[in-house]
């Protein structure tokens, strides 16, 4: 049985489609404005068990406030099926908790996800290392960039952290995991489904692989669920390689202007053969080339590119 504070246990009922996959969880940033209403008002998130009169003490909207009694009342299967999945091997993660990646604090702010689904050494989350992400049907050229890029890499000490998607993630994480390297996949995609597969087994048993997820573990891959996921990667890294995008379209190109805008984390973008037609405006708009894999180095000293988000919520 996996045991959680009664804090972590609020953001798992409020934020997850555990119990009841048609739950009307809360998004991120109404857990966070939640979490801060209720600091406002003196209490904690794990006050809420103790009855609706809490929430009646925030200042909140009154149609929160019946999201969240109506949440509340699925207690009791959200924690059934929390020990199901432990029992599956895959762990619960939570804002406060001590795995949990600092760095998503930082850097995405209210948009950092409450809850994350974890399986393998959550050590990885916290170390920095190099992202890197590209198109599903990228070409032979980009395909030896996206292998060369995870090798050198791995070779130099640093994590790989990938989207686990066909193409260029895929081909990135198995040339980390050949090259002794270590990976984080935040994935799109079912959790509970890459976990039976055999390499990732083998990855598992080695220490040498975390997978994470802020969807449901069984969830499928969905446009949505890419779109959420592409923040979490580059929020992870020191600087996060683009070997190849389409320009103005795909979610390789949203993914990188987004994290451009916001500020998600270093974006570097492959200047070379393999590059893809998106490249060279992604550079125009902000994204540091990368012309030899050496320059990585250069590129992954460490350096955190987003300033410190004044969070005030409970750590």
């Amino acid at each position: 049985m996996m045991t959680m504070g009664d804090d972590a246990k609020a953001a798992v009922v409020l934020t997850t489609r555990l119990g009841r996959r048609d739950r009307p969880a809360l998004s991120p940033a109404v857990w966070h404005s939640l979490v801060q209403a209720l600091q406002d008002a003196g209490l904690r998130p794990g006050d809420l068990f103790r009855g609706e009169e809490v929430i009646d003490r925030t200042a909140v909207a009154e149609d929160l406030a019946a999201r969240v009694r109506a949440l509340i009342e699925d207690t009791v299967a959200v924690t059934v099926e929390v020990d199901t999945l432990a029992g599956k091997g895959i762990r619960v993660v939570t804002y406060g908790d001590e795995h949990y990646p600092v760095r998503y604090r930082r850097r995405l702010g209210t948009q950092a996800p409450p809850v994350l689904f974890t399986v393998g050494d959550l050590g990885l989350l916290g170390g920095g290392g190099v992202g890197i992400v590209g198109s599903r049907n990228v070409d032979p050229a980009g395909a030896a960039v996206a292998r060369e890029v995870a090798g050198y890499a791995a070779r130099g000490g640093l994590p790989v952290f990938s989207g686990g998607a066909r193409g260029v993630d895929q081909l990135a994480m198995a040339a980390a995991l050949d090259a002794g390297g270590s990976v984080v996949g935040v994935l799109a995609d079912s959790l509970e489904r890459q976990i039976r597969k055999p390499d990732t087994l083998a990855a598992l048993d080695g220490g040498q692989i975390c997978l994470i997820t802020q969807q449901h573990p069984r969830a499928g891959f969905s446009v949505g669920a890419a779109m959420g996921r592409n923040k979490l990667i580059y929020a992870l890294a020191d600087v996060t390689v683009v070997v190849a995008s389409d320009r103005g379209r795909g979610g390789t190109w949203q993914g990188a202007v987004e994290a451009l805008r916001h500020g998600y984390g270093n974006v570097a973008v492959w200047r070379g053969a393999g590059e893809g037609a998106g490249n060279t405006e992604l550079e125009k708009s902000g994204a540091l080339p990368l012309t030899a894999v050496e320059r990585l180095d250069e590129l992954a000293s460490g350096d955190d590119a987003a300033p410190p988000v004044q969070m005030t919520m409970l750590d």
